[in-house]
């Protein structure tokens, strides 16, 4: 199986899974901008299957070796993968199970602004309310998810890639 293939499949099947973890989220109510837990969970899960990816793809598909730089490249292309996968669950996320998350990140907006700036002029509070709105609207949100999601995964392969890298000495020589 080659790398491409081998990448759309465990990305598919890492996104779906995190989907998963955030419908149970949200069914449960745990609002991600509220706490911490969703965030540790997803990225605890991400770099374990990272892992569990590249090593498998290492041992079984590769003889048993990997060099660093094919480590980095798999693990990034299962995290953009992933991230696709994750971009259109935001995007219905975002259109049909919570509509009002707009209103809610504008509120919360307004009011940090005032918290920091009391004495903050009507028309730069518009203006910052009016840049919130457009950089959280669906298609923006699903462009920063894939860019966020697959950087995420590329440092998190960096790392990955230096423990799991199993050189070939023949192919050195």
């Amino acid at each position: 199986m080659d790398s491409r293939r081998f990448s759309m499949n465990y990305g598919a099947v890492l996104g779906l899974f995190l989907i998963f973890i955030a419908l149970i989220m949200w069914v449960l109510g745990i609002n991600e901008q509220q706490s911490v837990i969703p965030s540790i969970l997803n990225n605890i899960i991400i770099i374990g299957f990272l892992v569990y990816a590249i090593i498998i793809y290492r041992d079984n598909y590769n003889s048993g070796f990997i060099s660093y730089s094919e480590s980095l490249k798999l693990g990034t292309s299962v995290a953009f993968f992933s991230s696709i996968i994750m971009a259109f669950y935001s995007f219905i996320y975002i259109m049909y199970l919570e509509p009002d998350m707009l209103n809610e990140v504008l509120k919360t907006t307004e009011q940090a602004v005032l918290q920091t700036n009391p004495e903050v002029s009507e028309e730069e509070l518009e203006l910052a309310l009016n840049m919130t709105s457009k950089l959280f609207q669906p298609h923006w949100l699903m462009i920063m998810s894939v860019l966020s999601g697959t950087f995420m995964g590329f440092f998190f392969s960096t790392i990955i890639s230096f423990f799991v890298k199993k050189n070939d000495l023949n192919q050195i020589s």
